[in-house]
């Protein structure tokens, strides 16, 4: 065999077999947990799956708000399960951003009504040039067409009013640097900071998607303790299905 043959061939194999690693890789990242399945979580809050993303739709006054906005530009799934209530893009009051990256904002620009939410800990992902800085993210680039530049900044702990509905945001830094979690009618939303699993567990955020998982876990423990007293009934989640109850993110931060 020629040299430059076998170089050859000793490149493909090693692209083979780095990609093969890095599809295990991902994959390990959401084997083992729980199925979302589109519908109500609650009255008034519904899951809608855009791909393998969870968007909820919290109902307000004369409309609904967004907790994230999908992977899909298109907004498609969201359309139609606005169709479903008789609304239109219009309807969308308020989008609530769990973090920065490009799986949760894409849709956003779809909605010319709605205000977008988020803590300002991912103002570099969201208006850009920034890149995430996780194992994983740091080596993609960010999608110009998902900058957005009007983004109304939270206060960690501060209601905000949308069409009679309080939903309350904290800062859960470690996902990414303004991972948010929001509670609305009972539920919390908490992103991809926390998944549920088949053995009814929680896990934090994926390390290889986030800037710094112990910071990930520092966070779920505090927000347990803030949740105390709020009337929490579930936990909501963008790439798994909900639970019932604050137990399981009390027993993630332990």
């Amino acid at each position: 065999m020629r040299p430059m043959k076998r170089i050859v061939i000793i490149v493909l194999v090693v692209i083979a077999v780095l990609g093969v690693a890095g599809v295990a890789t991902v994959g390990s990242a959401f084997a083992g947990l729980n199925e979302s399945k589109p519908g109500t979580i609650v009255p008034g809050v519904d899951l809608v799956k855009d791909g393998f993303v969870n968007v909820f739709l919290v109902d307000v006054d004369q409309g609904v708000a967004l907790i994230d906005c999908g992977n899909d530009p298109t907004g498609k799934a969201i359309i139609e399960a606005l169709g479903h209530r008789t609304l239109t893009e219009k309807d969308v009051k308020a989008i609530f951003l769990t973090h920065g990256h490009g799986d949760h904002t894409a849709a956003c620009k779809r909605f010319p009504n709605a205000t977008i939410y988020a803590f300002e800990g991912d103002r570099g992902l969201l208006e850009g040039p920034a890149k995430a800085k996780g194992a994983l993210t740091k080596w993609i680039s960010p999608d110009p067409s998902r900058v957005l530049t009007q983004v109304k900044w939270l206060t960690d702990g501060a209601p905000v009013t949308v069409g009679g509905v309080d939903i309350t945001a904290w800062n859960i830094p470690g996902h990414t640097g303004g991972s948010a979690a929001y509670l609305a009618k009972g539920v919390v939303f908490l992103g991809d900071s926390a998944g549920s699993q088949t053995d009814g567990h929680l896990r934090g955020a994926p390390g290889i998607f986030s800037d710094d998982p112990a910071q990930n876990v520092a966070s779920m423990k505090a927000l347990a303790g803030k949740l105390e007293g709020k009337g929490v009934t579930h936990l909501a989640f963008a790439h798994s299905g909900w639970v019932a109850g604050t137990g399981e993110l009390t027993a993630l931060g332990k």
